[in-house]
């Protein structure tokens, strides 16, 4: 499908009458940025719309696409998480899409193992908008997406096709993609390298709006802390937060926190609320204390527990039906628990879960591995899983070095699930998603240790909230008591 011949200035002024209030000028620049991309002739054209929380950009591209669909202009919406997807499309009221489902297809069964390819791209003369693109990376290996380079699988999807364009989203001040010390997707320079044609907008006035909100007070103080100082010759610089209380930002300590947690999912329900913390391990200590505490459940694993997806997964969604990728970060709910079992050093459950797979629900027989449940790293460590593959292939009688690899990949040991408990997650988990009440905990922190890479993390869990935040253990300093 390609685009419509239609007036851009029009474009514009539809815009800015779908918006509930006035632009600001900040705004009003982005549009003028946005009319400029769609009416570009040049190839790759790209525009990076960078702006921090609070300052409107949610309402743009609701404004954006709505006025795209009017007149019939083809656009397809992406973000990098299942759950950034959902908020993304509720925004903007049109379908979206994880990255990974849209430009991903398997492989084919070369004996080489498991692993993706990018998809072709039917799509012609689209706009792609990809929202959180902050947390989209290069970096190969332990990543999200394995060994793919996932921005320039982007790229090379949405270009592969004649005159799509793309519109780029994210927040500068978010925590970049692990193993990077900036967003390679949010930078021109990096883009341009890549073959994209890239333009930069950036906002940064806070949108009247979101004045009454203390949580984007909170996150505009904490962003201004990342800001470079005045004075270039400054050489000290303390990054330490000062938060102020509003109604909806609360300080909390560890004996209040249980009757709280109570309120909240009494009120919000289990999808809404999310307890953010520096480590694995203190995650771990939250998520039982939820469980326990609030859900009542003893065992393990109990049905109607809420997980995470750790380690990118081919088998079990392709064993259940259509063959496709279960992603790192993606939420499953356990149905029923069939049994659990321990076998080459390592503990195994079967179990039914409910997932999302970006367009519908689905319920998968799965067969995951226990041990990851209280892993003080993100997933099992590479030794462990290699290991666990080895003693796997000792008991594969096959001969020709293919068919040992085909069932090797095929084994339900070899490729159990990796899962954590998703009640409490780090930040990083956490990224992309929104819930309606947020608990931060402050973890283990000195003076030492609050550092620009502290404030970029307390910013991103803090503006994982939308309508309630608690601020947990966080020492009096943080308060300027001290």
């Amino acid at each position: 499908m390609s685009a419509p011949n239609v007036a851009l200035n029009d474009l514009a002024e539809r815009m800015m009458r779908t918006m509930a209030f006035e632009p600001t000028a900040g705004q009003r620049k982005a549009i003028s940025a946005m009319e400029r991309l769609l009416g570009s002739r040049t190839n790759a054209a790209t525009l990076v719309l960078r702006g921090y929380a609070g300052t409107g950009k949610t309402t743009l591209v609701g404004a954006l696409v709505k006025s795209l669909m009017d007149v019939k202009w083809p656009v397809v919406l992406l973000a990098p998480t299942g759950r950034a997807a959902k908020v993304l499309a509720a925004h903007a009221q049109l379908g979206a899409s994880t990255i990974h489902r849209r430009i991903y297809r398997m492989a084919g069964d070369d004996g080489e193992g498991w692993g993706m390819m990018v998809a072709p791209n039917r799509d012609r003369g689209a706009l792609f908008i990809v929202d959180e693109a902050s947390m989209i990376g290069r970096s190969v290996g332990e990543g999200a997406f394995g060994d793919r380079d996932l921005l320039s699988d982007l790229l090379e999807h949405i270009f592969s096709s004649d005159h799509n364009k793309l519109l780029l989203i994210g927040d500068p001040a978010q925590l970049p993609p692990v193993g990077s010390e900036l967003s390679p997707a949010l930078n021109v320079s990096d883009l341009r390298a890549m073959g994209a044609n890239a333009g930069m907008i950036e906002l940064t006035e806070v949108v009247r709006q979101a004045e009454d909100s203390g949580i984007l007070s909170n996150a505009t103080a904490l962003r201004s802390l990342l800001a470079p100082p005045a004075d270039p010759a400054e050489v000290e610089h303390s990054y330490q937060p000062t938060f102020s209380a509003f109604p909806d930002v609360h300080r909390v300590d560890g004996h209040d926190l249980q009757d709280i947690l109570e309120t909240a999912y009494a009120q919000d329900g289990d999808d809404e609320v999310c307890v953010i913390c520096r480590s694995n391990k203190r995650a771990y200590q939250y998520n039982q204390q939820v469980r326990m505490r609030i859900h009542g459940y003893e065992e393990e694993l109990s049905p109607g527990d809420r997980l995470m997806v750790v380690k990118n997964n081919y088998l079990w969604a392709g064993l259940n039906g259509d063959q496709e990728l279960i992603a790192n970060g993606e939420p499953i709910t356990v149905k029923r628990v069939h049994g659990s079992e321990e076998r080459y050093g390592f503990r195994f459950a079967d179990i039914t879960v409910n997932w999302w797979n970006g367009r519908v629900d689905r319920e998968l027989d799965v067969k995951v591995i226990l041990d990851t449940l209280a892993s003080e790293s993100p997933a099992l460590p590479g030794p462990r899983m290699k290991e666990l593959a080895q003693r796997v292939a000792e008991e594969i009688t096959a001969t020709k070095r293919s068919e040992r690899i085909k069932l090797l990949r095929s084994d339900p040991y070899a490729n159990a699930l990796q899962v954590k408990y998703a009640y409490a997650v780090t930040a990083h988990k956490a990224q992309g998603g929104q819930w309606l009440t947020v608990f931060v905990d402050q973890g283990y922190v000195t003076e030492e240790m609050i550092d620009r890479e502290y404030v970029r993390w307390l910013y991103t869990s803090i503006t994982r909230a939308t309508q309630r935040l608690y601020l947990l253990n966080f020492h009096a300093r943080f308060w300027g008591e001290e």
